[in-house]
């Protein structure tokens, strides 16, 4: 670095070398102390913006405190919310205390009955903790090399969940659906190419364990994957959620006992899922090095008719106060009979669609009388009242 002429100027601001206290030139580039300190006191500001943002996180590792923010959301499913608040925090606690020995990263499966809360769940824990979450459908994933979304796509979309910010995205949480999917047809190992299943799950190991891979960075729409960068996957939570239906006939047969579905626990002969062991999986068609990854298992139970009517009605964003709100936009009041809310979980259970099945119950219950609400506005309608024969009989509700 040496001195150059004075007609020299900061390359980030413009002024010369006689408006600022000091000019640094280096390669016929210039920037002046005024920028310098801009810079320092940017960086520095980011540095404090993550240091709180950790502190916070931090602070709200608590099992206890976890789990009453799960109960705010979700419904039942007890046993898994308290499973699930404590390998969280276990989790975190090897991030944000860097722990004098090698601890092993304890990531989670998650399985029982369709539509019972296995992502609401894990949701639920990404909002409370503030940290990037995605979604990704296992049956869309392929091995490396074969058309479909590599694997690795997933950890790009996380870093795009995290605003491209690579620090945050390593301490995010992703959240592999339909896992038993990609389960292998036998025990024994394929002799031929299995790309999306046994295969996806071979390529799943170094991911869930911990590696650094290079994904693109989508800066906008038009002009996408600018460039690259590395994650390094050895802090950020998977959680693998499934039905593994027939699972409770392996278990059964392990335990010389009988039952059907996820639901057989309510009789005395029946199979508790949560006596599921590894070995179970791996039957199932899980290989043994993947169910190795995933240490902690939480068995979910299928929801009772009394858990679909409070998650109706409980939840602080409950469908029904929803839909209510909806309503209220046109100064409508909507009123559901306690006989209808009922009959809105029973036509779940009947349908065996779980709880993710009782919007659309609800929306195609009142799709036309939403259609008329100008209309019914114009009338003078104030209050509409649900009733069991609008759900179940389709009916037209109760005006006022």
């Amino acid at each position: 670095m040496n001195e150059q002429p004075n007609h020299v100027e900061c390359n980030f601001c413009g002024k010369s070398r006689g408006e600022v206290d000091k000019l640094i030139v280096a390669n016929n580039a210039g920037i002046c102390n005024e920028c310098i300190e801009f810079c320092a006191d940017l960086l520095s500001r980011e540095r404090v913006k993550n240091i709180q943002s950790d502190k916070k996180i931090s602070r709200a590792l608590d099992p206890r405190k976890i789990r009453k923010f799960l109960d705010e959301y979700v419904i039942g499913q007890d046993d898994a919310k308290t499973a699930l608040s404590v390998a969280v925090v276990n989790h975190y606690k090897r991030i944000y205390f860097q722990p004098t020995i090698e601890m092993e990263k304890s990531n989670l499966l998650v399985y029982g009955a369709t539509g019972s809360g296995k992502t609401l769940l894990a949701k639920t824990v990404a909002r409370y903790l503030n940290v990037p979450f995605v979604i990704a459908d296992a049956t869309t994933l392929t091995q490396a090399g074969y058309v479909g979304d590599d694997v690795e796509s997933v950890i790009g979309r996380l870093l795009s969940a995290a605003d491209n910010d690579v620090e945050l995205c390593q301490k995010g949480i992703v959240f592999i659906d339909e896992i038993d999917k990609i389960g292998r047809k036998s025990e024994s190992a394929s002799v031929h190419r299995d790309v999306g299943g046994e295969g996806v799950q071979q390529s799943l190991l170094k991911l869930v364990e911990g590696t650094k891979c290079t994904v693109s960075v989508n800066t906008t729409k038009k002009h996408p994957a600018l460039d690259t960068v590395e994650i390094d996957t050895s802090n950020i939570l998977f959680i693998a959620g499934g039905t593994f239906d027939g699972l409770e006939k392996i278990v059964g047969e392990r335990t010389n006992k009988t039952g059907i579905g996820f639901m057989a626990n309510q009789n005395s002969h029946a199979v508790d899922i949560k006596n599921t062991l590894p070995e179970d999986f791996i039957k199932f068609g899980m290989i043994p090095e993947f169910v190795g990854r995933f240490p902690i298992a939480v068995g979910i139970q299928s929801l009772s008719l009394e858990d679909l009517t409070r998650i109706l009605t409980e939840p602080k964003n409950s469908l029904i106060q929803q839909m209510v709100w909806y309503f209220s936009t046109d100064e409508i009041e909507l009123e559901f009979d306690e006989s209808a809310i009922i009959s809105i979980a029973q036509t779940a259970m009947d349908q065996d669609i779980g709880a993710r099945g009782l919007k659309s119950i609800i929306e195609k219950s009142l799709m036309q009388t939403m259609y008329s609400i100008t209309e019914l506005k114009r009338k003078g309608i104030s209050k509409i009242r649900i009733t069991q024969e609008v759900i179940t009989q389709h009916k037209e509700p109760s005006y006022t």
